[in-house]
């Protein structure tokens, strides 16, 4: 019996320990942040006042690096390089998932990176040019939709690339309807294009597209979620239509597979405290990030990133772009 109190006891203090040396883990130099997309996106401009907050709560510096290309994929390939030491971390969204299924990535990004925590769950808002829309006569998501039907081709939408998430969003909106696509090589040109009419619709996050929205130059049209906005309580939200679209990215910090659990959870602990902060708070409602919950950490990130690569995965299948599949039978 006094065997038994005595193993019980050891392995009390072991657990305890551990805990204990989880909970006291402390960064003792710079942590490197990579972003895989460009200065002033919208990637980037989550990630730098996030960083600036990390700094505050670690007491270390927390550079932000850019490391662009190839639809994230450089980002990837670099990170993937660095040791595994609890130094390096990348932001991620559901665009690099798709790149991973589509097998542009030299390893599986699935298995040999762990979600962290997540920052922001932006919506995806469908927008018009408002010239386009004085000139067709439709005021709404419903109004367009059954002008197409009466005028096939008549209706242009700016693309990116139709294998990104914005591609997917709007295709899943736009099923079914006869529209014209126009491919454009960066976001501002497109938004130039719309507000100059030179396409009518396009579709991106409501964080990115705000200002515009505001100065009347674009109109949202439809906001890809499950109920309205409050920033744009008349405008019309997919679910209430009947239209299973409701993607908008969710930006995340990753790590390389093999980085310690203890550093992992100390910086989801501390992007939790951060995410508290008013200055962050603020943020969050001028981004138009505060329609969704925020902040999730390890488990519930992890989970969520697993759903949505099930349904990427399904929709780059139907495109016959899959290389990858995760969920083969």
């Amino acid at each position: 019996m006094k065997k038994l109190v005595c193993m019980l006891l050891a392995v009390s203090l072991i657990v305890c320990g551990a805990v204990a040396a989880s909970a006291e883990f402390k960064f003792e130099r710079k942590i490197s942040i990579v972003c895989p997309w460009g200065v002033g996106g919208g990637a980037d401009s989550t990630l730098r006042p996030m960083a600036n907050l990390l700094k505050n709560v670690l007491g270390q510096e927390v550079e932000v690096v850019n490391v662009t290309g190839g639809n994230g994929v450089t980002a990837i390939e670099y990170v993937y390089k660095q040791p595994a030491d609890g130094y390096t971390f990348m932001l991620g969204t559901q665009s690099l998932f798709m790149q991973d299924i589509q097998g542009t990535t030299s390893m599986n990004f699935k298995e040999e990176f762990i979600p962290v925590a997540r920052l922001v769950h932006a919506i995806n808002v469908i927008t018009a040019s408002k010239k386009a829309m004085e000139t067709k006569g439709y005021n709404s998501f419903s109004e367009m939709r059954e002008f197409v039907k009466e005028h096939p081709f008549e209706v242009s939408v700016g693309m990116l690339t139709s294998t990104g998430l914005d591609g997917a969003s709007l295709k899943q909106a736009l099923e079914g309807l006869d529209i014209l696509d126009v491919s454009y090589p960066s976001g501002s040109e497109m938004n130039s294009a719309l507000v100059g009419g030179h396409i009518d619709i396009m579709v991106t996050g409501t964080d990115e597209i705000a200002g515009l929205i505001e100065a009347g130059d674009i109109v949202p049209l439809l906001t890809l979620a499950e109920n309205r906005m409050k920033r744009y309580p008349d405008v019309e939200c997919s679910v209430e239509l009947g239209i299973n679209s409701v993607l908008g990215p969710a930006r995340g910090i990753f790590a390389k597979k093999g980085t310690p659990k203890e550093a992992i959870d100390a910086l989801a602990a501390a992007v939790e405290q951060a995410s508290k902060d008013p200055s962050w708070q603020e943020f969050l409602v001028q981004g138009c990030y505060d329609e969704r919950p925020g902040f999730a950490g390890p488990e519930e990130y992890a989970a969520d990133c697993e759903k949505d690569y099930q349904l990427l995965s399904d929709y780059l299948k139907a495109e016959g772009v899959m290389k990858k599949d995760y969920y083969a039978k």
